[in-house]
């Protein structure tokens, strides 16, 4: 009947086994280098799409870094860092139900949600919420709200297609 009962001994023994706290620091590093490296890119797509160089260059990291935690930090809590796994979820698209779709769906549509709205930013409405990178960001937290929601439902819906044929 203890069988889940663990000792805090024996809990911490096994957090102290040196191969298991290298290999967590490891997956860590890797996931910090990952994000450091996704930053650096978003800067440079935002760069090229044409945000600001040299002026509100501030601005735009605030953009890159809250696209990097909508996107890539989700996928490095569910996916790891094994790079097998980012291939079959984003380039194969034969992810499994579950984190894999979560990940798939919300990073999608953060992107998408960025760059929708990137639109209204060169109207002449003089609006101040047409200021670099406010719509951007906006658009990147409605789109990765929408994500959620989006993949949540298509979960439920395939959670019931698959019990309602189930043979017992």
């Amino acid at each position: 009947m203890d069988i889940f009962c663990i000792s805090g001994l024996e809990l911490l023994t096994n957090f102290l086994n040196k191969e298991k706290v290298q290999f967590k620091l490891i997956d860590w590093a890797k996931c910090v280098i990952l994000m450091v490296a996704s930053c650096v890119f978003y800067y440079v797509v935002a760069v090229v799409f044409g945000a600001p160089f040299l002026q509100h260059t501030n601005e735009t990291f605030h953009l890159a870094i809250l696209l990097t935690v909508t996107t890539v930090l989700p996928c490095c809590l569910a996916l790891g860092t094994d790079i097998g796994n980012w291939v079959q979820v984003f380039v194969l698209n034969s992810y499994e139900v579950g984190g894999p779709l979560i990940c798939y769906i919300t990073s999608i549509m953060a992107v998408l949600g960025a760059w929708v709205g990137a639109f209204p930013i060169p109207l002449d409405w003089d609006r101040p919420w047409q200021i670099w990178p406010i719509s951007c960001v906006i658009g990147n937290l409605i789109g990765y709200s929408g994500g959620l929601l989006l993949s949540s439902l298509y979960l439920l819906y395939r959670y019931r297609l698959l019990n309602k044929f189930k043979l017992t």
